[in-house]
């Protein structure tokens, strides 16, 4: 069963603090209670309480609860003090109860209202311009300033001029390839293949279910242990609080077994016919090579053998430079070949490299880019 707990209120005009509920006139002041806001001591609004933590709740006694009014305060239109619900006219002015409407419910509500519309018209604090700091603009600044020298200086270039051409080289290679005859096996006959056996083989398993076992598994769920009491506390704006008692469900895991069926499998094997056969094909099987170190790239010459016919071809330009001031070991470049043959033996060249490690490039003394290289490692 409820039970009422004692409230208590502040006089509003001389700060009398912590009045019982059940007091309706200030005992220091004498003004009637008017406009307050009635509030359990050491108990926050919408506070909760466990069983145990009842100890400093003030309960009204029965003989107190028994001039206790069911219904909030009536508020009174003409002296603004409250009154119980069971007199009919103002304990303070004598005014007739049927001459006021609200309660004191309404006026908590009213005055809620006005304290919210009275605290949004008020003009903030420092609301004109504010001198922010500079620091964090400062701080950012000079990180995007770090990023962009950065990347500015990963894209730059560095020029080389005292560079100078001391070899040419190229090789071009010719693949050979023969046409040979091959055993093979599979699945299915390839075009151009000349069957010589069909044997019914294993193709792969199929998993079948054969029959079902029982096993017995251990599983968890969440039942109720047993409830906890906790309580609320509800204004009832006549100088009283009602406590409520609630419960709430405490679990804990059980553990139980439980018999499943398994399914059990069996592999079943599952042949298809395979095939044999030749077939012929062609495939690399030898390379000739030519090379020097001159303009005078030609390509290998060669004799085709029974089966035999060209295969691919393949080329490749290279010179060498050496620094002439800086004591660096010399570097081998690959080129195309319309740049390889502008290029000769003791010639002076620019070649311009990224710092991001890009590949370099041959370039005028201004590190204009004239053709791509690939550096030889």
């Amino acid at each position: 069963m409820p039970k009422l707990v004692m409230g208590y209120w502040d006089c509003p005009v001389c700060g009398n603090k912590e009045i019982r509920g059940d007091v309706v006139n200030c005992p220091s002041c004498g003004r009637a209670r008017g406009d307050v806001r009635f509030y359990m001591k050491g108990v926050a609004e919408g506070e909760t309480r466990e069983a145990d933590e009842r100890s400093d709740i003030e309960y009204l006694t029965e003989e107190q609860a028994k001039y206790v009014s069911k219904n909030p305060d009536w508020y009174c239109s003409f002296c603004n003090s409250l009154n119980s619900d069971n007199a009919q006219v103002c304990s303070n002015c004598g005014a007739s109860r049927s001459d006021s409407e609200a309660n004191y419910f309404d006026m908590l509500k009213k005055n809620q209202e006005k304290e919210a519309a009275e605290l949004a018209a008020q003009p903030r604090v420092n609301e004109g311009p504010q001198k922010r700091s500079r620091r964090p603009l400062i701080i950012f600044a000079a990180i995007l300033l770090a990023i962009i020298g950065v990347i500015v200086w990963m894209n730059g270039s560095k020029t080389a001029g005292d560079l100078k051409v001391t070899a040419l080289n190229w090789t071009r290679v010719i693949q050979i390839e023969e046409n040979k005859q091959y055993s093979e096996s599979d699945w299915s006959l390839p075009d151009g293949a000349e069957l010589t056996a069909t044997k019914q083989e294993l193709h792969h398993y199929d998993s079948v279910l054969d029959h079902y076992e029982s096993r017995e598994v251990q599983r968890s769920r969440q039942v109720v242990d047993h409830y906890e009491t906790y309580y609320t506390y509800t204004d009832n704006g006549n100088g009283s609080f009602t406590e409520v008692a609630h419960e709430r469900p405490v679990y804990t895991t059980e553990y139980y077994t439980e018999t499943v069926q398994e399914p059990i499998y069996r592999q079943v094997p599952r042949y298809a016919a395979k095939y044999y056969y030749t077939i012929w094909r062609w495939n690399p099987e030898r390379e000739v090579t030519a090379s020097g170190t001159d303009h005078n790239a030609a390509w290998p010459e060669y004799t085709l053998g029974e089966n035999e016919r060209e295969g691919q071809r393949a080329e490749a330009y290279f010179f060498t430079v050496e620094h002439t001031e800086k004591k660096e070991p010399a570097a081998t470049y690959r080129v195309d070949e319309e740049h390889w043959r502008s290029v000769n033996v003791g010639d002076q060249m620019y070649i311009t490299a990224k710092r991001s490690g890009a590949d370099p490039f041959i370039s005028d003394k201004d590190g204009k880019k004239i053709a791509d290289l690939q550096k030889v490692k």
